[in-house]
């Protein structure tokens, strides 16, 4: 099952998430940067950054997403690649469950900052769209 969530974006409109917060400045309680994906509708397509590990939480809980990685193994203590799981019902990655604690451990050492959209879709869901990247100087 994949810890991104399904994108009907073509491959023009996801390229440069990042790229469209470049010089806004973060919230000072929140931690988060509004940003917008260019060549889009900004409605649509805004997207928040943060490093703030209960934003975080907060997000992936309120759609039911549990701390998830791809790789790494369980008895050395390596953390592969950070995702989350939604349990969709399809497996298409082997996830492996691991703690919050460890997810964010794993974060903050990589220097990830999480990209993430806090909208509804028109059919009234939220949008489980995400991703991490390198943080940036702010």
């Amino acid at each position: 099952m994949s810890g991104y969530a399904d994108d009907a974006r073509n491959p023009e409109q996801t390229t440069g998430a990042g790229d469209a917060m470049t010089g806004a400045t973060a919230d000072a309680t929140t931690g988060v940067t509004p940003g917008a994906m260019p060549g889009a509708a900004a409605e649509a397509h805004e997207y928040n950054a943060t490093t703030d590990h209960e934003v975080i939480r907060r997000w992936a809980e309120d759609r039911h997403a549990t701390p998830a990685t791809v790789g790494g193994s369980e008895g050395d203590g390596i953390v592969g690649e950070l995702r989350l799981d939604f349990d969709f019902g399809n497996d298409l990655e082997d996830l492996r469950a691991v703690t919050w604690d460890e997810w964010f451990a794993a974060f903050d050492e990589r220097g990830d900052q999480f990209v993430y959209q806090d909208t509804t879709r028109p059919d009234g869901s939220r949008s489980n769209d995400f991703h991490l990247e390198e943080r940036r100087a702010l």
